[in-house]
């Protein structure tokens, strides 16, 4: 696993520094490589992580310490034991590394042979990236250029592959890593490099998938979380990316990625959502210029009309031209030829102008929402994708009216959106002390009282004494047309309430009317009467 993740030109350099910082003819740094040697064929090395450029592990010793290794400059290594020079700690901790990519008898022995050096050389141990001069692979300022090595690695990696069972692990794991472990050094290129890199990636599964035909569940349990894991990806590369001012360098750079980024539209026809997604937020994050998307547009409108499977993805792409100008009122009217159920794609959008706070352009795209969602919520789409769109436009609505102050708004699209805003709209009316309300919204819905948690009850009827009675009294008559023992218990529960609260609203001559046209009315009913005397409603 170590293989993957370091580089072995890195690890090679790090035992370069060592034999320059420890010279086998001095007894004690004899003694510190065999006390190194000791522990690491004990197996004394443990939850070891690492970096590109980085080791860390803990070390059981006489206590348990932790080391740091620093494999780029190894002098700043660290170990948590007293000694604040290189320790065996070190030395083990680096053995292992080294295990992973060449016999450990291999470096004891070239560490013997090696001349000692004297203490001015030791003040200037060079990097281990410097020990081997890499000929460069790709032009850091070509974006062809970064293609070419991708498809390279591609073909090697491709050669390597030992299992057609493992294939879209490794190529996230393997192939992927290979590719970010190669990156420009600039902190801002690097990033980009990663985007790109996630997108080759993400293009390379999809064909794949082409080529392979894998079964429905590879497909959603096993390929699905990598496409996923690639779109976070690319959105933390260009997190990072916007924190430094970006070169002039990568304009050509980026000018190359609207067609490369292109690929994401007709590559397969596979995962359509994700596909979309991860090309709105390309566009949205890094090519929001008019230049470019005159540049797509134009590309876009020659394919138009054209007989191609891809259809829906051109015209998705088009309309995100038109979202990316603010040409909000041409966009409306295009999606109105779209079908009910492709709402949710334009929650990419919507959420892009929230996390904006542009509030007035908010304002038209819910009044968009609210009239679509109707259609989409009487199609035939599982109730679980309808009830996770009611949550995500409910989520935007509740921003959009804490920052504006139209409240009313939020109920009106709870009310629209029954049955499947009943928890955003029972918890509204709840925090708003609307208790007539929520009896109706209970009451339509059809739950009974039995169905709410008992403390809830109890702060409705503290807050507001003898609002639940009316829940109570059709509740009570539920309860007895069951005709069951059981259900007569129930009953008498209800009713010692619908007594509490009546003694609450010194309206006890009611309560007497009450239960005695009750107890009359069910008089036949022995099993009842029994169980009204028990619970002290009635007497004999």
């Amino acid at each position: 696993m170590l293989g993957q993740e370091l580089s072995k030109e890195l690890v090679l350099g790090a035992g370069e520094q060592i034999k320059q910082l420890l010279s086998p003819v001095q007894e004690d740094h004899r003694n510190l490589v065999k006390k190194g040697l000791i522990l690491f064929r004990q197996g004394s090395i443990y939850n070891v992580s690492t970096t590109s450029h980085t080791v860390s592990a803990r070390v059981q010793d006489v206590t348990n310490v932790q080391v740091e290794l620093d494999l780029d400059d190894f002098v700043l290594s660290t170990c948590t034991c007293p000694s604040e020079t290189i320790c065996r700690h070190r030395i083990a901790t680096f053995l292992y590394v080294y295990a992973s990519v060449d016999r450990v008898g291999t470096f004891v022995d070239n560490w013997k042979e090696e001349k000692p050096i004297d203490d001015v050389l030791k003040k200037h141990v060079r990097k281990a990236s410097s020990f081997f001069t890499e000929e460069k692979e790709y032009e850091d300022s070509s974006l062809a250029s970064w293609i070419a090595f991708f498809e390279r690695e591609y073909d090697t990696w491709y050669e390597q592959v030992s299992s057609p069972h493992q294939l879209f692990q490794s190529l996230y794991y393997h192939y992927y890593s290979t590719l970010k472990q190669k990156a420009p050094k600039s902190p801002e290129m690097k990033q980009f490099f990663y985007v790109q890199a996630s997108v080759t990636v993400f293009l390379k599964i999809i064909q794949l998938i082409n080529e392979t035909k894998p079964s429905d569940y590879m497909l959603q349990s096993i390929i699905f979380p990598y496409l996923d894991q690639l779109i976070e990806n690319v959105s933390n590369a260009i997190r990072e990316m916007k924190r430094y001012a970006l070169p002039f360098a990568l304009d050509p750079l980026l000018t190359d990625s609207v067609e490369r980024f292109r690929e994401l539209l007709h590559v397969g026809t596979n995962f359509q959502y994700e596909r979309l997604q991860l090309y709105q937020l390309l566009w949205v994050e890094l090519l929001r210029r008019d230049k470019f998307i005159s540049i797509e547009r134009e590309w876009l409108n020659a394919v138009q009309g054209q007989d191609s499977p891809f259809q829906n993805e051109y015209e998705t792409a088009l309309l995100h031209m038109n979202f990316l100008q603010s040409k909000d009122e041409e966009l409306f009217k295009q999606i109105e030829g779209l079908s009910p159920t492709a709402l949710p794609f334009t929650f990419y959008w919507v959420n892009d102008i929230l996390n904006k706070k542009n509030w007035s352009r908010l304002s038209n795209w819910i009044t968009y929402l609210l009239a679509n969602t109707p259609d989409y919520l009487n199609s035939s789409l599982p109730f679980h994708e309808k009830r996770n769109t009611a949550r995500y436009m409910l989520q935007v609505m509740r921003q959009y009216v804490d920052a504006t102050g139209n409240h009313t708004l939020y109920e009106k699209a709870c009310r629209q959106m029954l049955p499947y805003s009943y928890s955003e709209y029972n918890d509204y009316l709840l925090n708003k002390e609307e208790y007539k309300t929520w009896i109706e919204l209970q009451s339509l819905l059809g739950f009974a009282l039995s169905d709410f948690d008992t403390y809830v009850l109890k702060e409705i009827e503290k807050k507001q004494p003898g609002i639940l009675l009316p829940l109570y009294a059709k509740s009570v008559q539920e309860e007895i047309k069951l005709k069951t023992r059981a259900n007569y218990k129930m009953a008498v529960r209800y009713l010692k309430r619908m007594k509490s609260q009546y003694k609450k609203l010194k309206r006890e001559e009611v309560w007497d009317n009450y239960i005695r046209q009750l107890a009359e009315e069910h008089k036949r009913l022995r099993a009842l009467k029994e169980e009204l005397t028990k619970g002290k409603l009635i007497h004999d």
